[in-house]
Order: structure tokens, then C-alpha cells, then sequence
């Protein structure tokens, strides 16, 4: 009877251990190492400017890595029509406003932008004075965040939207 009560013993002791080990999970935090948004930003002699920023960042702290800015004006009349620039950029908190944070994109050539990341995750550009950007129109505008579509299908022969469209 003993013999048996023996060869249980080491079964039980797993469970126990098993048991108090699947304690509560904690939330894993990520960090987005790569960002991509893209929009229309205003022109004042051309139709706009198709913008598309791209963030980098340390995979494991978080920290601003550098930055990635192609620009296209829209029917822009002769001069210079595509702008590429990439330099540093950095988050900091708005002098003015306390409760707004700010990215500072310094290219290596050119001079400082800043934008406004908004709880939705797009990015508004600001002017030179600290402003929210606008159309003609007078509305704000926004560069929305890019996500990477991840279904079976992205790398097959077709989209997620000609799916949806299908169906």
C-alpha cells in the first residue's frame, strides 16, 4: 500500500507546482521598431503633396531611430517635383501645451517638421508656428498610419480589398 502511495506522490507534487506556476498572465507590451504613414498634405501652388513618413525606432526601448520622408507634389507647375529627406527625429513635450507630445523630424538637409500623434494613431502635421496644418477647405489634416496587411492572401495574387469587394 505504501509502494503505491509512493508512486503518486511525485504526480501530485507535479500538479502542484503546475498549479501555482499558471499564476495571473501579465499584458505583453510590444514596440512598433517600424511606422509607416502616408496622406495629402496642402500645397499653396499645387493641388498637394502625397507625403509618406516612415518612423524608426529601437526595437527594445522604444527609442526614435531615425526617419524616412518621401514627398510628390500633386500637378506641381515645372520646379522641383519629389523631396526626399531622412535624418533623426525625437518625441518632446509641446512648451505651450503640456498635455500635447510632439515628434521633431530633423532631416539632414532642411528645416525641422513636427507633427501631433493623435489617439487614433494618424499624425498631424503642424506648421512653422505650431499649428495644426489645413486644406483649403479649413479642415485639419492628418497622416494616417499604415498597417501592414497580414492575411494569407497579402502575398498571394489577391488583395484584401478585391476579396471584400467579391463578397
Amino acid at each position: 500500500m505504501k509502494a503505491q502511495s509512493f508512486k503518486a506522490l511525485p504526480v501530485v507534487a507535479s500538479l502542484l507546482l503546475a498549479a501555482c506556476a499558471s499564476g495571473p498572465q501579465e499584458p505583453v507590451h510590444y514596440v512598433k521598431a517600424t511606422e509607416r504613414f502616408t496622406g495629402t498634405l496642402p500645397c499653396p501652388d499645387c493641388q498637394g503633396i502625397d507625403t509618406d513618413l516612415i518612423i524608426k525606432r529601437d526595437a527594445i526601448t522604444g527609442a526614435p531611430q531615425g526617419f524616412y520622408l518621401h514627398e510628390q507634389r500633386i500637378d506641381a507647375p515645372g520646379g522641383q517635383r519629389v523631396n526626399t529627406s531622412w535624418g533623426q527625429w525625437s518625441r518632446e513635450q509641446d512648451v505651450i501645451d503640456f498635455g500635447r507630445n510632439l515628434y521633431v523630424l530633423r532631416p539632414e538637409v532642411g528645416s525641422a517638421r513636427l507633427y501631433t500623434p493623435q489617439t487614433d494613431g494618424a499624425l498631424q502635421p503642424l506648421g512653422q508656428q505650431g499649428t495644426p496644418m489645413t486644406n483649403h477647405d479649413g479642415e485639419a489634416v492628418f497622416l494616417q498610419p499604415r498597417i501592414p496587411d497580414l492575411s494569407a492572401g497579402a502575398n498571394g495574387s489577391e488583395s484584401n480589398e478585391s476579396r471584400q469587394a467579391a463578397q
